[in-house]
């Protein structure tokens, strides 16, 4: 009879192949991994992650680099690129939160001010004395066997498919009136989409693998949210669908980790407005991650067979490179949208405008710095 093993034993076996080279755990860089207000003293996935690991004999170390506004497979390579500091990450997540909310207050009618209330991430964010020296690259290629979670592609999906899992319901129920929705279904049903989309993740899974070949991936599939599983809406299942099932035999090329997160997604989340998962989510998220941990390096001994190639030269430019980044995202879509007409190119200023943000977001925090 085949001996079964505890979920604590599990994790002991873990904490001691990791204990003699240390565990860095990443996270890039969808906004999975940051809790809503509801949720706001409470634990998300980096951190669960890290307390089930956390022994006196290994403490491990946490680069969360979850974002509400640099969350597009792009970014993570420019945050690798520029060799981006952990206090740099923490102020631009602080950033990025309030340069949410004031967009959500003004696409409501409500004063831009109200958005000020994003500043209560200082809590959770605030840089500690040391995470200016902490780089993100250097971290990832100084590691022996890091863990990455990349949570990536879906932003990207919705900014090319022009709306977002709720608002695409909305969008069907006012088809009659605006041009979102059949704006939408053409590029749903254009093939270059899903393509576009997967290319971008490639390149971050070699990018990746090109600081570090060590590194394990664990890529979180996507979910299908309660508001995408009415019959009208089948078609944009169909595309999670065909998103996940891409975005696996692509981590099967790299020999990375695909989380099929469906069962998390159904459990904990039930909610029409609101597409991500619960704190309770997040928990059961880090226990599927943990097991897929103990199977890689403990049951089957998985090695990475990745031939090391750098891509590009790893810089120390930090804020400065992203916003030369982002300025430059800013000015090829406005260039895009002067050849466009109609709802195509008030789509393409509306991704001009969140590259403006972006950038505004690093500016912010290049001024934090010098003060």
């Amino acid at each position: 009879m085949e001996k079964v093993i505890s979920d604590n034993d599990k994790i002991e076996s873990l904490i001691q192949y990791y204990k003699d080279n240390g565990l860095l755990i990443v996270g890039l860089n969808d906004s999975q991994g940051v809790n809503t207000t509801s949720t706001f003293f409470k634990k998300g996935l980096l951190e669960y992650l890290a307390a089930a690991l956390t022994s006196e004999e290994l403490m491990p170390e946490i680069i969360n680099a979850f974002s509400l506004t640099m969350n597009k497979t792009e970014h993570i390579d420019y945050f690798l690129k520029n060799n981006l500091s952990l206090e740099e990450i923490k102020l631009s997540q602080i950033y990025s939160v309030v340069s949410a909310f004031e967009k959500a207050v003004s696409d409501l009618g409500l004063p831009k001010f109200l958005g000020k209330i994003g500043n209560v991430y200082r809590l959770i964010y605030t840089p500690k004395q040391g995470d200016e020296n902490i780089k993100i690259s250097t971290s990832l290629r100084n590691a022996i066997e890091p863990v990455m979670i990349y949570s990536s592609g879906v932003n990207d999906l919705m900014r090319e498919v022009g709306a977002n899992p709720f608002g695409i319901k909305g969008d069907y129920k006012a088809k009659d009136k605006k041009p979102n929705y059949y704006y939408t279904l053409e590029k749903i049903n254009d093939p270059k989409t899903l393509r576009k989309v997967m290319d971008a993740i490639k390149k971050n899974y070699e990018s990746i693998l090109g600081i570090n070949a060590r590194t394990d991936i664990y890529a979180l599939g996507a979910y299908i949210p309660k508001s995408l599983r009415s019959e009208e809406m089948n078609i944009f299942r169909d595309l999670v669908i065909a998103y996940n099932e891409s975005l696996l035999n692509l981590c099967k090329q790299y020999g990375i980790t695909f989380v099929d997160t469906e069962e998390v997604g159904k459990n904990y989340n039930n909610s029409e407005s609101n597409f991500h998962i619960s704190t309770a989510g997040h928990n059961a998220l880090a226990n599927y991650i943990l097991g897929y941990m103990y199977q890689n390096k403990i049951v089957s001994k998985k090695e990475n067979h990745y031939v090391n190639k750098d891509i590009y030269q790893i810089l120390n430019n930090g804020s400065n490179g992203i916003i030369e980044s982002t300025l430059f995202d800013y000015e090829q879509s406005c260039k895009r949208a002067m050849e466009l007409s109609g709802y195509s190119k008030e789509r393409e200023l509306a991704i001009a405008d969140e590259h403006k943000r972006e950038t505004a977001v690093f500016q912010k925090v290049l001024t934090h710095r010098t003060k």
